[in-house]
C-alpha cells in the first residue's frame, strides 16, 4: 500500500490578494506548490501558526473543493475533517469550495467569492511499502 508522508519543509504561507479559488489555486500552483492541505490536527496547527504570524483575523481559501470533496493537491481525497458547526451548509450543489477562519474552522460557500487564500510550499513524499 501506499502512504503519504509529508517531508519536514513545507510551510503554509497567506496570500493577502482576494481571488476567486480557481485564480487562487493557479496563483498558488505557479508561486509555490498548490492551495494548502490540511490533513492532520499537526497541519492545522501549523495553519494556525502562520495565521498568527501575521496577525490574520478574516477567512482565506484552502485547497479544498467539492468532488466530492478534495483536496487541490494531488486530487487526493479527504481523510480528517475540521468542519464548523452546521457545516457544510452547501449540500445541493457541486459547486462549492471550503475557506478557514482565523480559529481554523472550515466552511464552505461559493467558489467564485474572493478571498484571501493560504499557499503550501514543499511536496507530499510517496513512500511505497512492498510485501515480499
Amino acid at each position: 500500500s501506499c502512504s503519504p508522508v509529508w517531508n519536514n519543509d513545507y510551510r503554509f504561507v497567506l496570500i493577502k490578494e482576494p481571488k476567486t479559488w480557481a485564480k487562487a489555486q493557479s496563483y498558488c500552483r505557479e508561486k509555490y506548490t498548490d492551495l494548502v492541505t490540511v490533513q492532520s490536527d499537526e497541519d492545522r496547527a501549523k495553519l494556525k501558526e502562520a495565521a498568527d504570524a501575521v496577525s490574520f483575523t478574516s477567512v482565506a481559501w484552502i485547497g479544498f473543493y467539492k468532488d466530492p470533496w478534495r483536496w487541490s493537491h494531488q486530487n487526493t481525497e479527504i481523510s480528517y475533517e475540521k468542519w464548523g458547526f452546521q457545516e457544510p451548509h452547501l449540500p445541493n450543489t457541486n459547486e462549492a469550495c471550503a475557506f478557514v477562519n482565523r480559529n481554523g474552522q472550515w466552511s464552505d460557500t461559493s467558489c467564485t467569492e474572493l478571498k484571501y487564500f493560504f499557499c503550501q510550499t514543499g511536496k507530499k513524499l510517496y513512500s511505497t511499502f512492498v510485501q515480499l
